[in-house]
């Protein structure tokens, strides 16, 4: 049976009100200006160190000497942020419960940390849906670095595999790695969708579970 490694954010969950709010609290603790949404929705993607560099640079903030405490500190909030802030994008949750019964292998492969990766997961009753979480944390590369996404799929047992993802950082990593690429038109990205190399698109995910059977068909 064919696994489907997914994104977190920007295409299980909408994670940018919650990343603001996160940023913001350090900012004011900084005494420096908050950030809108689109801000926030700008930076994700990379993992949280990038989100904080970004946010920092883009307040003339991000200094080598403190950047290391300034993240520390970030990451005791962000891993205290209740998970059901990071809001589920419609029918998520009941097509990825779908394909589980369904028999299909899932895994999450995501650049956001592990402690909030799992309040996330808790919250949402994701936890025993995957058989295989590889955080931004998990392994010295991040994506679009192929190694996560192998990672996942070995601990899967390696079966034929599917990423789904939103980002330009995703399309890459699913080059990298040679797996067919699922774009989630709804998600986060910097470019428009038909940029991106992708396998096939779809912007609802009810149309998930049909355009994966005939995606394999075809193979």
């Amino acid at each position: 049976m064919t696994s489907i490694i997914f994104d977190l954010d920007g295409t299980l969950v909408d994670s940018a009100v919650v990343l603001r709010d996160v940023g913001n609290t350090l900012l004011s603790e900084l005494g420096l200006r908050p950030m809108t949404t689109e801000e926030a929705r700008r930076y994700i993607g990379n993992g949280a160190k990038v989100f904080v560099e970004k946010m920092l640079g883009a307040r003339d903030a991000l200094d080598a000497e403190t950047f290391a405490g300034n993240f520390a500190r970030y990451s005791v909030l962000y891993a205290a942020a209740p998970g059901e802030t990071n809001v589920r994008f419609p029918y998520v949750d009941e097509t990825l419960r779908a394909l589980a019964a369904e028999g299909y292998r899932l895994a999450l492969c995501t650049n956001k940390p592990t402690a909030p990766t799992d309040v996330l997961l808790v919250a949402h009753e994701w936890a025993d849906l995957f058989g295989a979480v590889v955080c931004g944390d998990t392994l010295p590369e991040r994506k679009p670095h192929p190694e996560p996404l192998h990672e996942a799929a070995r601990q899967l047992g390696e079966p034929p595999v599917i990423y789904v993802g939103d980002s330009e950082v995703d399309a890459a990593a699913a080059e990298a790695a040679g797996y067919p690429f699922f774009l989630y038109t709804e998600g986060y990205r910097s470019e428009p969708p038909d940029t991106l190399a992708h396998d096939v698109a779809f912007a609802d995910f009810r149309e998930l579970p049909k355009k994966i059977r005939t995606f394999i068909s075809t193979l």
